[in-house]
């Protein structure tokens, strides 16, 4: 697959450490998913439904994080969209090189609206688009993460691939360091005293 420059070349905004915390955040939900879905009863179509609705489900996430600021869930429907750093970053699970989804290469509502707002700007009015793929290794699946830039006439400006580093599992988290509890020491019991009995070396009271 060819690479072409970094997608702030083009689109300043696009800023490269925003860029790698979305498509690592997208990677990590998929990856979990093709974990979660590698059972007898999964199909490629189970598979590749929670993978996309996993992937949608990490960015509402990243939406609610206060701590993102520069992120958000433009909308929430099936063909949903990123907005990153204010520029819209539509999902599509397909292979970037043989796109067999061309129809996402269409406008949705969000970008219909930015566009109505912006006006036409020529080429640099760009369409951006984040594919993930697989190589399909049943052995074990390798995906990828591809930010493309489109202009008005489809052709490709961007085509920059990610280096995913896989993130720390929550299970895998340091543990408090376990504390010792000494056993407590043996206690003679006085049988006889708690059930109210004297024994031979009581003082009877005449």
């Amino acid at each position: 697959m060819r690479e072409t420059h970094h997608p702030s070349e083009l689109e300043p905004r696009l800023e490269a450490e925003y860029i790698d915390v979305v498509c690592n955040e997208a990677l990590d939900a998929a990856y979990r998913a093709i974990e979660a879905a590698s059972t007898d009863d999964d199909t490629n179509w189970t598979l590749g439904t929670l993978t996309y609705g996993r992937v949608q489900g990490r960015f509402k996430s990243m939406h609610r994080n206060p701590e993102l600021p520069w992120f958000r869930l433009a909308n929430n429907t099936m063909d949903y969209t990123t907005s990153v750093n204010g520029v819209l970053l539509q999902v599509v699970m397909d292979d970037p090189v043989v796109r067999k989804k061309s129809h996402r290469l269409s406008p949705n509502g969000v970008e219909r609206f930015q566009a109505s707002l912006l006006g036409l700007t020529c080429d640099q009015n760009l369409t951006w688009r984040l594919y993930i793929d697989s190589d399909l290794n049943p052995d074990g699946r390798e995906l990828t993460a591809t930010v493309m830039g489109f202009d008005s006439n489809l052709n490709v400006v961007c085509q920059w691939i990610h280096n995913y580093v896989p993130l720390a599992s929550v299970r895998t988290t340091e543990l408090a360091p376990e504390v010792e509890i000494p056993d407590p020491l043996p206690l003679r019991r006085n049988k006889d005293a708690e059930q109210g009995k004297l024994n031979d070396t009581d003082v009877k009271d005449e």
